[in-house]
């Protein structure tokens, strides 16, 4: 069996502490992550920096951009484009003023957004983050997009819920929504499982606007899925809402009689 598997452990928040030195006179370059260990963030997601400094985005996860604008209303500035893990682009900023990007797929779903404010006085650089002891823990939000084929070589995701709670998220299987992004042979109409950690299935969707009941779905989720802002655009998609209790998940995603193509399954906390 073909396995694509992404786990899932809970993140814990910290507080930071900040620390400025002095910025040096000549032009300097600003380094941004790109989705941090996946999580829908830039990381930092504000610098300062000075007319003639370069911001350097380097991506540690696939399917992100860094547009200029807001979510849907790119500005024409700047536009990496949809790009891969390990990816590198640079923008140069020659003008005063704040400039706001976003990640085209994750801007108006995950609120991925950044900020540069260029200044001409010698601004503190960008805070970094000094670790203090663990708080509250957070389910974050996770993804992972791949080739579903059939049989065994279907797309199989794993994740753990932690805590003495049990964790509401939502689970979506993506497949044409991912066309005007640029992605080829994307899975035209994807189901969804979701399996506890004996294996046994606890919960199906096929068409998120058409609830199939059974195992711990007993009732309709249409309203809860749009309700949640997490709803897939496309009436192909699919999408199960789950109150889960600790332990191991498998969210299994195939085609619907035996299709194949591209496809993104992703988790999202709901609380």
């Amino acid at each position: 069996m073909r396995i694509f598997p992404w786990r899932f452990v809970l993140v814990v928040a910290t507080a930071v502490s900040l620390i400025g030195y002095p910025k040096p006179a000549r032009a300097m370059t600003v380094n941004v992550t790109v989705a941090p260990n996946g999580a829908f963030v830039f990381s930092p997601s504000s610098v300062t920096i000075r007319p003639g400094d370069t911001v350097r985005w380097t991506w540690d996860d696939e399917f992100h951009s860094s547009t200029s604008g807001t979510p849907g209303m790119p500005d024409g500035l700047w536009n990496s484009g949809v790009l891969i893990q390990g990816a590198v682009f640079t923008h140069t900023f020659n003008s005063v003023g704040t400039f706001r990007y976003y990640c085209t797929p994750h801007g108006l779903c995950c609120n991925m957004v950044g900020t540069v404010t260029v200044v001409n006085a010698s601004p503190t650089p960008t805070p970094m983050p000094t670790a203090t002891p663990p708080s509250t823990s957070i389910l974050a939000n996770i993804s992972t997009r791949s080739f579903v084929q059939t049989d065994d070589n279907v797309m199989i995701g794993g994740f753990i819920v932690q805590g003495t709670q049990p964790k509401m998220v939502i689970i979506r299987a993506i497949g044409p929504e991912l066309t005007p992004f640029g992605v080829p042979n994307v899975l035209a109409n994807p189901t969804l499982e979701l399996h506890n950690g004996s294996g046994a299935l606890i919960a199906f969707n096929d068409n998120w606007q058409t609830t199939v009941i059974g195992g711990i779905i007993t009732h309709d989720q249409v309203q809860e899925i749009l309700n949640s802002g997490r709803a897939p655009t496309d009436a192909r998609e699919s999408a199960i809402i789950a109150n889960l209790p600790a332990g191991n998940y498998t969210a299994i995603v195939r085609g619907v009689s035996n299709t194949t193509g591209v496809a993104l399954v992703e988790v999202y906390d709901l609380q």
